[in-house]
C-alpha cells in the first residue's frame, strides 16, 4: 500500500468537552493502563459500485453527535502527581480524517486481510502514542479504488476498554444510519457517579501487582528481534470434533469447557512447543478478563473507563508439555470464571489508594518474561453498520514485537480466526508442527 496523505483531515471539538474545561481521568485498572491505543480496522465492501457508500461527511457528523455524548475523548491526558491524569484542553478535539487509496480491495480479500497484504498502519490516523498532544480517539476512512472503505479507529487505552469502544461504535453506527438514540443512552457512567468501592478483608493484591521503587521493576528477559503476525483459519466444525473427542477421552462429556476454552488451550500448547525456552522458564496463558456484564449496577454498561484485568493461568514450560489438553482448556475456564465483581472493585480500591501507580508492577509484563498474552474479540460482532452494510471482515492492529499475543477474531459462519504474534524461528517452527497445521484449514 502506498501512503497517500488525507484529502480532508479536521480536529473535533463539542460543546459538552468545552463545558467541563476538565475533568479526571478514569481511576481503577486505567491507572495502571499503559499509553496504548486499541486499533481496529472494519473493512466494508462496495458490493452496488454506490457513489455515496459511506458518505464521509454523513460519517463525520454522526462521530460529532457521538463525541458530544463521549466528550472525555475529544480532550488530552495531562499528568498531574503520582502517575494520575486529568483530560483537559478539549478545544483540541478527536482527529477525523479521509484519505483515497490506489489499492483494490479485491487484493485485500485475496490475502484475507492479513497483515502482510494489507498496511495496516497506514489505515489509522493514530496507530502509537506519541505525547501528551495526541488526540484519545481517531477515525480514519480511507477509500479504495472501487469505492469500498476502510474504518480505521483508534481508542486510547486509558480512557476505556474494549467495552466502552464497543458502546462508542454502536452508537456512532446508529447516528450514522441516521436512527433514532435514546436521549437516556447519551449520559456517561463516570468513576463519579459510581458508589465507592470497597476492600475485600484478606486479600493481598500485592502478590498480583507488586510495588518496586522507581527503577527497580524486573526487567524484560526475552530476546528482541525480528516477528510477524499471521493468521490462522480453523474450521469451525473441526474444532467442535477436538472438543467432543478430548471431553470423551477423560470420561467427562458434559464437562464445563467450552469449544473456546479447547481452542485456546490447543493454541497456546502448540505456541509453548514452538517458542522452546527452557522447562523451568513461565508460560503463562495472559488472558484479559472483564465483568461489565456480572455487575449488578447496570449503568456500569455505560462507563467510560477500564473494567477488564490481565489474569495470568500460570503454567512452566514443562507442565504446559505434560498436562493434556482438557487439564489446560479446563485451567483456563476455571481460572476465568473465578473472578467477580466484589474483586475487581477491591483490586481497583488497591489502585485507587496506591501512593504512586506508576510503581506498580502488574501481570502484562508477564510477557517480557515469557508468557503468552490473550485477547478475545470473537464477541465484536455488534451492529457496526454505518448504513453501507456490515464490515465483512475485522482486524485489530499492535505494533508487532517478539512478545507472544494470542488474538481471536470475531468468528465467522464456519471459520474461527486466530492471529498469533511471534518472534520469526518460532512462527516458522509453530507453521512446520504437522500436529498443529492438521487442524488448520489456511493461513495468511
Amino acid at each position: 500500500m502506498v501512503p497517500i496523505p488525507p484529502k480532508h483531515r479536521s480536529f473535533i471539538s463539542v460543546p459538552a468537552g468545552l463545558a467541563a474545561k476538565s475533568i479526571a481521568a478514569p481511576e481503577g485498572f486505567s491507572l495502571v493502563t499503559s499509553q496504548i491505543y486499541t486499533n481496529v480496522c472494519l473493512f466494508f465492501e462496495n458490493v452496488h459500485r454506490d457513489p455515496g457508500f459511506m458518505h464521509w461527511q454523513r460519517i463525520k457528523t454522526a462521530f460529532e453527535k457521538t463525541l458530544n455524548c463521549y466528550y472525555p475523548l475529544t480532550g488530552r491526558l495531562i499528568k498531574t502527581e503520582n502517575g494520575r491524569y486529568n483530560i483537559t484542553n478539549f478545544e483540541k478535539g478527536a482527529l477525523f480524517e479521509v484519505a483515497d487509496s490506489a489499492d483494490h480491495f479485491d487484493d485485500y480479500k485475496k490475502c484475507n486481510f492479513s497483515y502482510s497484504g494489507v498496511s495496516m498502519e497506514e489505515l489509522l490516523s493514530i496507530p502509537t502514542y506519541k505525547s501528551r498532544d495526541s488526540p484519545l480517539v481517531g477515525v480514519k476512512l480511507t477509500y479504495t479504488r472501487c469505492g469500498s472503505c476502510v474504518f480505521g479507529l483508534s481508542f486510547h487505552h486509558k480512557v476505556g476498554d474494549g467495552w466502552t469502544l464497543t458502546q462508542f461504535l454502536t452508537m456512532f453506527a446508529t447516528f450514522s444510519r441516521g436512527e433514532y438514540v435514546d436521549t437516556n443512552a447519551l449520559h456517561l457512567y463516570m468513576d463519579k457517579d459510581r458508589k465507592p468501592v470497597q476492600p475485600l478483608s484478606g486479600i493481598d493484591h500485592s502478590n498480583f501487582y507488586p510495588v518496586y521503587p522507581a527503577g527497580q521493576s524486573p526487567q524484560p528477559s526475552i530476546k528482541m528481534g525480528p516477528s510477524r503476525k499471521v493468521i490462522f483459519s480453523f474450521d469451525k466444525e473441526v474444532m467442535k470434533q477436538l472438543r467432543n473427542s478430548t471431553l470423551e477421552e477423560v470420561g467427562q462429556p458434559n464437562a464445563k469447557v467450552s469449544l473456546f476454552n479447547i481452542l485456546s488451550a490447543f493454541v497456546h500448547r502448540a505456541v509453548v512447543k514452538s517458542r522452546r525456552t527452557a522447562e523451568d522458564s513461565c508460560a503463562d496463558l495472559i488472558c484479559i478478563v472483564g465483568a461489565h456484564h456480572k455487575h449488578p449496577d447496570k449503568k456500569m454498561n455505560k462507563y467510560i473507563g477500564n473494567f477488564v484485568m490481565p489474569l495470568p493461568v500460570p503454567n512452566t514450560v514443562k507442565q504446559v508439555s505434560e498436562k493434556g489438553l482438557f487439564e489446560i482448556a479446563k485451567e483456563i475456564h476455571d481460572k476465568t470464571h473465578s473472578i467477580n465483581v466484589p474483586f475487581m472493585e477491591s483490586l481497583e480500591y488497591y489502585f485507587n489508594h496506591a501512593e504512586n501507580v506508576e510503581n506498580i508492577f502488574g501481570p502484562i509484563h508477564g510477557l517480557g518474561k515469557g508468557a503468552v498474552g490473550f485477547s478475545d474479540w470473537s464477541r465484536f460482532l455488534n451492529n457496526f453498520d454505518f448504513g453501507g452494510g456490515h464490515y465483512i471482515r475485522l482486524r485489530s492492529f499492535v505494533q508487532t514485537s517478539p512478545m507472544a499475543m494470542i488474538t481471536v477474531m470475531p468468528f465467522l459462519p464456519n471459520t474461527i480466526e486466530v492471529i498469533i504474534q511471534l518472534d520469526v524461528k518460532s512462527l516458522d517452527r509453530l507453521i512446520g508442527d504437522r500436529e498443529f497445521m492438521s487442524y488448520v484449514k489456511a493461513i495468511h
